[in-house]
């Protein structure tokens, strides 16, 4: 077998074992070996005519989601740029509200933990209550040992990436490290983390086998 085959073999095993993990701690748990059967499953369980809130997202954007919900009749609501604040105010509360919210941690821990650090709040507070359904959708590459290298993750990987993608002036992306900076435009504001299901939240844990998002 080639490198990138015993790759695939390896991370499907990991995904399995926290994907039993997430299962004990009453997540509903899939996995999929690509994004083309995540995304055919997603669409089939969604449905149509629905509405749908989607918090900021590479992982959701990457696999193309937005389109195909958009195709059968669902209504998204998810902040742009240039918004004004009300603007973005409205459209979170109505994501907060919708029968599906989609989302992706920043890491999760091989305990089952998941890990979200946010700038604004809207994004953790709908993965907390709200939404009908969550659907939290990660690649292999968010699957970490414990819950600091998955702060660590989010803080010096995924923080500084999206820093760089949202054209952010904080200094981490001078450093390319974490400097727990008080910058006005710092991406680093709340963290979240999920370590059983809330009661009143439904969940779809969705992993797939690639690597996706930041």
């Amino acid at each position: 077998m080639d490198k990138d085959t015993n790759k695939k073999i390896f991370m499907r095993k990991q995904l399995e074992s926290v994907s039993k993990i997430l299962f004990k701690n009453n997540f509903e748990t899939y996995i999929f070996d690509d994004t083309q059967s995540a995304t055919d499953y997603i669409i089939s369980t969604v449905g149509k005519n629905k509405n749908i809130g989607i918090g900021g997202s590479v992982t959701i954007t990457e696999i193309g989601l937005v389109a195909k919900l958009e195709k059968n009749g669902n209504k998204i609501f998810t902040h742009v740029r240039n918004m004004t604040n009300e603007q973005r105010r409205k459209v979170w509360l109505k994501a907060q509200n919708s029968d599906y919210y989609f989302a992706s941690p920043q890491a999760i821990t091989i305990k089952g933990e998941m890990i979200f650090l946010d700038a604004n709040g809207n994004r953790v507070s709908s993965i907390i209550y709200g939404p009908k359904k969550v659907v939290l959708v990660a690649g292999y590459n968010k699957i970490v040992k414990d819950y600091n290298l998955g702060l660590w993750r989010a803080r010096n990987i995924s923080a500084i990436i999206n820093n760089l993608r949202l054209n952010r002036k904080n200094p981490c992306i001078v450093t390319g490290k974490c400097e727990d900076c008080n910058s006005k435009e710092r991406i680093c504001n709340i963290l979240t983390v999920l370590y059983k299901k809330p009661s009143y939240t439904d969940y779809i844990v969705i992993l797939i086998n690639e690597e996706l998002g930041y």
